[in-house]
């Protein structure tokens, strides 16, 4: 073995070496100077410094030594200064203290002289010495100048890039399995506070003549004038608040304003030492940057109220936008170089570079050629301060290159599904995590948390032969784990990272997928593979979800979960038997020829021709103002007249020309809808009743014509359109208005004879095939046998997809198909089941003063279902409680939209490419609406007990 290598250092010597170092700067135990002195010790191979590396050491014993290491070094002004110079600089340095010494001998040799010979020194002698000592001290000083101007321009550069390497890890907020609003809400406070230092920050919206401050997570509503408004239109550039006289009342000093659009405008409080950098954004060209970063800010924050988040969805972006703000910090990196020379000599700015003069050029798009006519290259402390200048500029540059690195190292990890990327400076300490880590991963690995600047062994704490594994590793001069070279064993992986044989950290990469390991062997069968797959997956989504949201299990989303059977033998013998009670059918719910209704309609047709006030053939007019129908503005509230109603469902039809294209006798038609109505009607059900019927098929009217226009005319044939649109009608007829589980639980007629199983749906596919086939109502009568088994088929198909336990699955099957879909039967058919359920949440997606009368339909039903099952016995649904609350029901409602209906729309938008995103924005400004009432509800409840509390007193 080579001499050398005996006193090599290791890397895991390295990491100690650089974390112990940061902490005793920390502790005040050495300084910023002492520390840079001893890193560049380590830069050029001081052999003590190599000899104390080369072997392992606690940190309190590597504390100790180096203390011993700094005191040993000659840490004087003159050597400080000499280390940055040239040789001929460290020989005139060495000149002048040589100088010096020899005056103070001579002084000390003349006083002796004289004292011996008992003679004065004389005056003359003594001014010119002390001249002399005068001048020579006043070379001196002037190099200290030189010595504080070069440790200020270290010192400015070693901040910025301090502050600006860390954004990334701002990611590591959101690192947690259960990540919640308040969680991002920090987040993006931290990410404005390490980007531009904004301490604080908030947004002003103008809609419909309404302007709106969002702040400190509160709405206020302003009144501003017509002269504040103009105000905020003119704004050109980021403007203190305090300068606009309307706006003062609602804000501190030193916040500023920033236009993002004519409707939107970001404020924020800046930190005193970065509201440089925002203000520099006009002149070097980067306003742009800081409004994305804004405008990021705002979408993130609606978005958390409007729907559950995934760390996914933004990564990208913060990575993106946070580097692009980096890169524009060299700006301010030169602003304050330019503000430390700028006091010893004069800046100017020229256009070209002009080779006699001394040019500062900082290089990249906004090229900036600065030049100074009082610096002299042959002066060595001005060539110092030329060169330092430089020098901390291309290192700058360097260091955003390393980021742009690192950004795109990170963003594969940030993607994979499967792997999970933990990433440690040279310090040991975590800088970064792709995503939160699951629980099977945290107990395989002992992992007790993961936090900003948690060192490796604090990660490991538990686990001491991962300690041992990693350093194992990292002092391997070959680096190449011997633990794991069994591939098919391996469960992590280490890559050391190296920038100009330099240490720089280190990744560990640890996988969550062991399917690839298992002996067993997956089934042969295609279809079958995939259907595990998908139900895998959407049992997941839904395990997440529940992680994610503990309390989702007692809300309106429980109706969606797929129920899933796990015997528990304590639990059954705990359960009662059941009352065997059953639900009477009234004579006027019976469907066929026999019953009453059948025949009551009957005795109506015979008087048909001399009742005026029922729906006839008289009303099939389509009207000029029937083109509402194609939109979601249309409001089937508005409308009273029940006939009007009727003739609006024909007029549905006949605008589609289905009427003449499959020969639909209009008799027949008539005779039908009546029917239909009848059958919805029969209950008085406040929410699923008629209305429902026709506004769930004029969304699918809409939906499947916004389908075509985006997607082309071959997506549906005229059949499919014509099933989509009576499918969307009679997917609730003669509905109970109570849910499936009401059903199962009553054992009624309806439960037993579908074996609990989609109960109600069964039931409206039953009662719509059952009017079908009678001969005064069947619609379909010019269909071939083959043509109508076939549309019989589809029609059930997509009744059957409103049941809402195949939410998830049909959810996940879409989201695996989108990329995929062609001319396959089952994607067409699963499309048309998608249709139908999504149309089935028309009145959610609808603007917010119709979505809210929906929302208070439907909680009338499940309030009255809820007290129903009181009073029987029969179990009661968690969610249906209290719902007479506002805060109860605007809460509900709220996650009922961001975990069930806005992914449906979503999924369907991004499928329809942009189809659906009206329905999205109306979903999203429902969301802030029905959280609007909730603030409200909580503030009357809160005031409720305040009340009490007093009258109790």
């Amino acid at each position: 073995m080579k001499q050398d290598d005996l006193h090599s250092p290791s890397l895991c010597g390295y990491l100690n070496f650089f974390h112990v170092l940061g902490e005793m700067e920390s502790q005040n135990l050495i300084s910023l100077q002492e520390k840079k002195i001893v890193k560049q010790k380590l830069t050029v191979k001081d052999p003590s410094l190599l000899v104390l590396l080369s072997k392992q050491h606690d940190d309190n014993q590597m504390k100790e030594m180096l203390l011993s290491y700094i005191s040993q070094l000659q840490m004087t002004r003159c050597k400080s200064q000499t280390q940055e110079l040239s040789p001929s600089r460290k020989q005139e340095g060495q000149i002048l203290t040589q100088t010096v010494k020899m005056i103070d001998q001579l002084i000390k040799q003349l006083n002796s002289m004289f004292q011996n010979q008992h003679q004065q020194m004389t005056e003359e002698f003594r001014d010119k010495i002390q001249k002399l000592r005068g001048l020579l001290y006043q070379i001196d000083y002037q190099e200290e100048i030189d010595l504080t101007t070069t440790q200020q321009l270290q010192q400015i550069y070693q901040l910025i890039k301090q502050r600006y390497s860390r954004y990334m890890n701002s990611l590591l907020l959101l690192m947690d399995e259960k990540v919640e609003p308040k969680d991002i809400q920090e987040f993006l406070k931290t990410f404005l506070n390490q980007l531009i230092g904004c301490t604080s920050y908030g947004y002003i919206i103008i809609k419909d003549e309404v302007v709106s401050l969002h702040r400190d997570e509160k709405y206020e509503q302003l009144d501003l004038n017509e002269q504040c408004k103009r105000e905020l239109q003119n704004l050109t550039d980021i403007t203190e608040i305090q300068q606009l006289e309307s706006l003062r009342k609602y804000f501190r000093n030193g916040e500023y304003i920033l236009k993002l659009s004519n409707t939107q405008f970001f404020t924020m409080q800046l930190d005193q030492d970065f509201t440089q950098f925002v203000m520099l954004a006009t002149k070097y060209k980067y306003l742009d940057s800081i409004i994305d970063l804004a405008q990021f800010v705002i979408y993130t924050e609606q978005q958390i109220k409007v729907q559950y988040f995934s760390i996914l969805s933004i990564g990208d972006t913060v990575l993106e936008i946070g580097l692009e703000i980096v890169r524009c910090s060299k700006y301010l990196l030169i602003e304050q170089i330019l503000s430390i020379i700028n006091g010893q000599y004069q800046i100017l700015q020229i256009n070209e570079y002009q080779p006699h003069l001394v040019t500062f050029k900082f290089k990249d798009s906004q090229s900036q050629n600065l030049f100074t006519t009082d610096m002299d290259l042959k002066k060595p402390q001005d060539l110092l301060i030329y060169n330092q200048v430089n020098q901390q500029y291309q290192r700058y540059q360097q260091f955003i290159k390393q980021c742009y690195e690192r950004m795109s190292f990170y963003k594969y990890f940030l993607r994979s599904k499967s792997l999970f990327m933990i990433d440690f400076d040279k310090q040991g300490r975590l800088r970064f995590l792709s995503k939160a880590l699951p629980q099977k991963i945290k107990q395989q690995f002992n992992i007790d948390k993961t936090q900003i600047d948690l060192t490796y062994k604090q990660i490991f704490h538990s686990n001491q032969s991962m300690i041992q594994t990693i350093e194992t590793y990292i002092s391997n001069s070959k680096w190449k784990l011997n633990q794991q070279e069994d591939e098919s064993n391996k469960t992590f992986e280490i890559f050391i990272r190296k920038e100009e044989k330099q240490f720089k950290g280190f990744t560990l990469i640890v996988s969550e997928n062991d399917w690839v390991r298992r002996k067993a062997q997956p089934p042969n069968a295609g279809n079958l593979v995939r259907q595990q797959l998908l139900q895998t997956e959407t049992m997941d989504y839904i395990k997440k979800l529940e992680e994610f949201n503990p309390d989702i299990r007692n809300s309106v989303v429980a109706m969606y979960m797929p129920q899933i059977q796990e015997f528990n033998p304590v639990q059954q013998q705990s359960q009662k038997t059941p009352t065997l009670v059953f639900r009477k059918i009234k004579k006027d719910q019976v469907v066929g020829k026999n019953s009453f209704l059948f025949k009551q309609r009957e005795e109506e047709k015979k008087s048909m021709k001399v009742n005026p006030n029922k729906f006839n053939e008289s009303h099939l007019i389509v009207k000029e103002q029937d083109i509402i129908l194609d939109s979601l503005d249309f409001n089937i509230h508005e409308i009273n007249n029940l006939i009007e109603k009727q003739r609006l469902v024909w007029s549905i039809l006949a605008r589609g020309n289905f009427i003449q294209m499959f020969g639909i006798p209009q008799e027949k038609l008539v005779n039908f809808l009546n029917e239909m109505e009848t059958q919805y009607n029969m209950n008085n059900n406040p929410y699923h009743n008629y209305d429902h019927g026709i506004a769930v098929m004029q969304a699918v009217n809409c939906f499947v014509k916004q389908l075509l226009q985006h997607l082309g005319e071959h997506l549906f044939n005229n059949t499919t359109r014509f099933c989509l649109l009576l499918s969307g009608l009679c997917h609730d007829v003669a509905h109970t208005g109570k849910t499936n589980a009401y059903e199962a639980n009553s054992l009624s007629t309806l439960a037993i004879r579908y074996h609990d199983r989609v109960v109600l749906e069964q039931h409206h596919a039953a009662t719509t095939v059952k009017i079908l086939r009678d001969s005064s109502t069947n619609i379909l009568c010019n269909f071939s046998d083959q043509d109508f088994r076939s549309f019989r088929k589809q029609l059930i198909s997509n009744i059957l997809a409103t049941d809402m336990q195949e939410h998830f699955k049909m959810l996940k099957e879409l989201e695996s198909r989108i990329e995929q879909y062609g001319n396959d039967p089952e994607d067409l058919s699963l499309l048309c089941g998608m249709i139908t359920h999504t149309a089935d949440f028309n009145g959610t997606a609808r603007k917010w003063p119709q979505s809210q009368l929906w929302s208070e339909k439907i909680n009338q039903e499940y309030r009255a279902q809820y007290e129903d099952e009181g009073k029987k016995g029969y179990p009661q649904q968690p969610f249906m409680k209290d719902l007479d609350k506002l805060h109860v029901m605007s809460k509900n409602e709220m996650g009922f939209i961001k975990v069930i209906v806005r992914p449906l729309y979503y999924q369907m938008n991004v499928f329809g490419k942009g189809a659906f995103q009206i329905c999205v924005n109306n979903l999203d400004e429902t969301i802030l609406e029905w959280d609007k009432l909730y603030q409200k509800g909580i503030q009357e409840l809160e005031q409720q007990e305040q009340q009490q509390k007093q009258e109790s007193k």
